[in-house]
């Protein structure tokens, strides 16, 4: 039998972490990643694990469901390794290829292109035996389809499809009210009841109670949102014996909520402040929800709105419209003795972008330096600027990377940033907050990329110890290689390395927090690409060397070595045996016969040895006068003797 599977990448150009298998002390475990460009079918993947070595065949069959695929390729990999691999093209129907001894954990994965009339198609794969290829493994074997998305949908246009199980039986009234955030929607919620296939109620208006029994009903709602501002929310509850469901439903491009937990019903204050920075917004404004329920707003313009809530979950909504230019703007929820959201945000002008942090822990008051680096990768940015704000109040900016000195109150503080890539469209900066003084303290710390094409992550990680690693990314050619693959870490606004196309650099680091961002655009043509991507443990060297690697038997060798990212190290080989201390030693091993000696050492990226060979050769015969004669020349002078004697007979008349 062939499982189905669910699993699938959700996003287009975004690099997504698939899988990982290595030691657990590593940074960013060996692992691969499939890129896909948008429009393209989003591909399936899957994992699967085999306990006991065998040899596999997997089997990628087109069901022709509705209609054959164009091409399809299926892709195992192991680490940050592919496997194996094999591609259908109509009118093929299976391709398939063998994995020897295979143990361990996999990711399967599929993509590809569905019949250009259905944009859809549907496959299976199947992992058997060799022996028996068409017995499939269940736990390994998936069914899937590739679909292409549509590209008629119209953004202004937002679904809700919500599943509701009723309990208890009576009569429940649907409510829903446009809550004309930023503005009033386009056209009102159209609102659907179903049971399974069966229809409940069509088009219901707000207030209208319904009938139902026990059982699970399906929820759909439909809404546009305002031609020009292109977002929207309106608020849609189920009320009666139970509620069933209150909620606040973005529609268009209106950005998800902000959610946090109101500790006690409390009075609570909402503020927006347009920073202006690098220029002014059009418009700037915020909504606090629960559930359906609106409880307050407040613009940029209006100051302050304060209103009570109840103990619980709060959404709060913002939205803000570019002026002339790019911007940037705060959002504030507070109590009379807390802060319940404190929030940035950066709103983009054609190719201008702006960004903004707020520091996750409170700062003592007194002097630092904020820092704007443009990291150069992988190109220079064409602009680049910094402010730093607090209170909602700009503190100082900076029309060009570099350093600005603030003085700060405590409290949190605001780092805001706009930037322009160059032609190329792509650019990484750096921005980050230090106390002033001989020892900074770094207490923000951010990588941003600017793109117009996607195809950028940046990824995040905390080193608790210090260490040396290595950084690899490979570009796995399948199907083809990159148009652009490459990788940049670093920390406090400094470059730790880079990587073009694929390769590996040293990393020699302090506790702290580090960023690695990885640029993957596929072939235009192709539209899909897969890479490796690992930060590890260094393995360690050794060098073991000899002197002086001749000598004469009996005689004395000094053996001397140097480790790098080695914990302890073991020696064998004649005396030369036991634990040797790792970094750098010297020991002097008397040598009886020719012998290899050899330094193992291990750490937390694994072991290495070295060895070192000495030839001992037989020791000379000792001469000069006095002492005794040795057996050898014995023999010889009584040959001698015994032929003159004989030489001397001969010669008497």
């Amino acid at each position: 039998m062939i499982r189905a599977t669910l699993k699938c990448i959700v996003a287009a150009l975004l690099l997504m972490p698939l899988h990982a298998t290595a030691q657990s002390s590593d940074p960013l475990p060996p692992e691969t990643r499939l890129i896909y460009a948008s429009g393209t079918a989003t591909p399936t993947e899957d994992d699967f694990t085999i306990a006991s070595a065998q040899d596999l065949t997997i089997t990628l069959t087109d069901q022709k469901v509705p209609a054959e695929l164009r091409t399809a390729t299926v892709v195992v990999s192991q680490g940050d390794a592919v496997v194996g691999s094999a591609t259908l093209s109509a009118p093929a129907a299976t391709a398939s290829f063998k994995i020897a001894k295979a143990t361990g954990d996999y990711v399967l994965r599929v993509f590809g292109d569905p019949n250009a009339a259905y944009s859809v198609g549907t496959f299976t794969v199947c992992v058997a035996p060799q022996s028996s290829p068409s017995n499939c493994i269940q736990s390994a074997s998936i069914a899937g389809n590739l679909s292409r998305p549509s590209t008629a949908s119209n953004p202004s246009v937002s679904t809700l499809s919500v599943d509701l199980t009723v309990a208890t039986g009576g009569s429940y009234t649907v409510n829903f009210g446009d809550r004309a955030f930023p503005v009033a929607l386009q056209t009102a919620p159209n609102v659907a009841l179903f049971q399974g296939s069966s229809i409940v109620s069509l088009g219901i208006a707000s207030g209208t109670a319904l009938n139902l029994t026990p059982g699970t009903y399906t929820l759909l709602s439909v809404a546009q949102a305002d031609a020009t501002a292109q977002a929207g929310l309106y608020g849609i509850s189920i009320t009666g014996p139970a509620t069933l469901l209150s909620v606040s439903v973005p529609v268009g491009s209106l950005a998800a909520a902000s959610q946090v937990t109101n500790s006690s019903a409390q009075s609570l204050t909402l503020k927006a402040v347009d920073f202006g920075f690098p220029g002014a917004l059009s418009s700037v404004m915020a909504l606090v929800t629960t559930g359906a329920t609106a409880l307050g707003n407040v613009t940029s313009s209006s100051g302050p709105s304060t209103f009570a809530a109840a103990a619980g979950p709060l959404q709060i909504w913002t939205y803000a419209a570019a002026g002339g230019s790019a911007g940037t703007y705060e959002v504030d929820l507070q109590s009379a003795s807390a802060s319940l959201l404190q929030a940035a945000f950066g709103v983009n002008s054609g190719t201008a972008y702006a960004y903004g942090f707020v520091s996750p822990q409170p700062l003592a008051a007194g002097s630092y330096q904020v820092s704007a680096n443009d990291l150069a990768f992988p190109a220079n940015l064409a602009s680049l600027q910094v402010a730093a704000a607090q209170g909602g109040v700009l503190l100082g900016q900076k029309a060009s990377s570099g350093t600005l000195d603030v003085t700060l109150a405590a409290g949190p503080v605001v780092l805001l940033a706009a930037a322009s890539p160059a032609s190329s469209g792509t650019g990484l900066f750096d921005v980050n907050v230090q106390t002033s003084g001989s020892s900074p303290t770094l207490e923000l710390d951010e990588v941003q990329p600017v793109s117009a094409v996607g195809g950028v992550t940046t990824q995040p990680i905390t080193l608790g110890v210090a260490g040396n690693f290595a950084v690899t990314l490979t570009d796995l050619a399948l199907p083809v290689k990159f148009q652009t693959l490459a990788l940049v870490g670093a920390s406090k606004g400094s470059v730790l390395g880079k990587i073009y196309g694929g390769g590996t650099f040293p990393l020699t680091v302090t506790p702290g927090n580090y960023q690695f961002t990885v640029v993957a655009i596929p072939d235009a043509q192709q539209h899909y690409g897969m890479y490796g991507i690992e930060i590890v443990n260094a393995p360690p060297t050794v060098t073991l060397n000899a002197s002086p690697t001749s000598l004469a038997a009996g005689g004395a060798t000094t053996l001397s070595w140097t480790t790098t990212n080695a914990t302890s190290c073991t020696a064998s080989g004649g005396t030369f045996s036991g634990s040797e201390p790792a970094g750098s030693g010297s020991t002097a091993v008397v040598v009886s016969a020719t012998t290899t000696y050899t330094l193992t050492c291990t750490g937390p990226g694994g072991s290495a040895s070295s060895s070192a060979t000495v030839t001992a050769t037989a020791a000379p015969g000792k001469s000069g006068g006095g002492g005794a004669l040795g057996m050898e020349m014995l023999g010889l002078l009584g040959a001698l003797a015994a032929a003159r004697t004989r030489r001397m007979r001969s010669a008497r008349p």
